[in-house]
């Protein structure tokens, strides 16, 4: 007995069809979220004890406020005691000329009021007397001096160590990042231990040179943000393009309303590298390469898969651009 099964087939491969589409190629560009205006903290000298911090991460500052304090050894007495000195020799330089006519006042009335009958060798002798009370306060005024700008020379120093030592705010911000375990440790030259973030204001930055050249000034490219609380769709616009190098900046023309974007937050923004409008094109999955040389599966009269072999264009995102080897309407097998 011989059973005949009359359900159908299914067919052995999954086609698709040929279409006109819009061929486009775009790139997908990384960009951080960083302030208009920030101070990059570090100490003008190295090997000094940080003794105290007196700031946290997250904490507001304003211009003047003090940040970090490096051992100072007693610097600011030693200060005072000369500030001190430097002033009473100052004074005291100013009370010589006084000092020096009465002397000579009391040298003169001497002179007169003691030499009824004056004599040549009365005369040499007073002229004597005169020029040692020139003489000596002429070395009281030389040594003061020479203290005074001693001292002064010093002072300078020890203000420059101490300036050095103190390091205060230069803008109002939040303190965004200080180095662990700070204080305590010590200093090393002009490495950056904290920074001050303006965060009133930012941009975007990226690292991209060889594409700077998509983009125009004025002409809103879209970014968007998938993460955080100002997660959204924005547009931003080129900002500073005069001053493009290895760092592409942009500023934002629209987007969400949230309570700010944070520091270090990362963007997505997509350019067009390339595109044809409206061209025969075929999804990316259905078109191979054989030694560099594009084709497509296509069925014959008998439903078997055979090679077709293709030209391309442009090679977008998601489709292919078709030039030769097929029309609209064409039919290939589908990977």
């Amino acid at each position: 007995m011989v059973v005949v099964d009359n359900s159908s087939e299914e067919p052995l491969y999954s086609l698709i069809s040929v279409t006109r589409e819009d061929v486009v190629l775009t790139r997908a560009l990384t960009a951080t979220w960083v302030q208009n205006k920030e101070q990059e903290v570090s100490f003008p000298v190295g090997g000094k004890r940080v003794s105290k911090v007196h700031v946290r991460q997250g904490d507001s500052v304003k211009p003047g406020d003090l940040l970090v304090e490096l051992s100072a050894d007693n610097l600011q007495a030693e200060i005072d005691e000369l500030e001190y000195r430097i002033k009473k020799n100052e004074l005291d330089l100013s009370y010589l000329d006084a000092a020096e006519g009465f002397d000579r006042a009391d040298t003169y009335n001497g002179f007169v009021y003691n030499t009824p009958e004056i004599k040549d060798e009365d005369v040499e002798k007073y002229e004597k007397n005169e020029a040692s009370i020139s003489e000596s306060y002429r070395y009281k005024r030389e040594d003061l001096n020479d203290e005074i700008e001693f001292d002064r020379k010093k002072l300078s120093h020890l203000r420059s160590e101490l300036s050095a030592s103190r390091i205060f705010s230069t803008m109002s911000g939040t303190v965004f990042s200080v180095t662990s375990d700070l204080e305590g440790s010590t200093s090393r030259k002009d490495e950056v231990v904290m920074t001050i973030v303006d965060s009133s204001t930012g941009h975007f930055e990226m690292k991209e040179p060889d594409v700077s050249s998509c983009f125009r000034e004025g002409e809103a490219v879209p970014l968007d943000i998938v993460y955080g609380n100002a997660a959204g769709s924005y547009e931003v616009v080129p900002w500073q393009m005069e001053d493009w190098d290895d760092v592409q900046r942009f500023e934002i023309l629209s987007g969400p309303d949230n309570d700010g974007i944070d520091v270090g937050t990362s963007a997505t923004i997509r350019i067009t590298l390339d595109r044809r409008d409206q061209v025969l094109s075929l999804p990316l999955g259905t078109v191979f390469h054989a030694d560099g040389k594009p084709y497509v599966y296509t069925l014959d009269d008998n439903g078997f898969r055979q090679i077709a072999w293709i030209e391309t264009g442009l090679v977008g995102d998601d489709r292919i651009e078709i030039l030769q080897g097929l029309e609209e309407g064409d039919q290939v097998v589908k990977q």
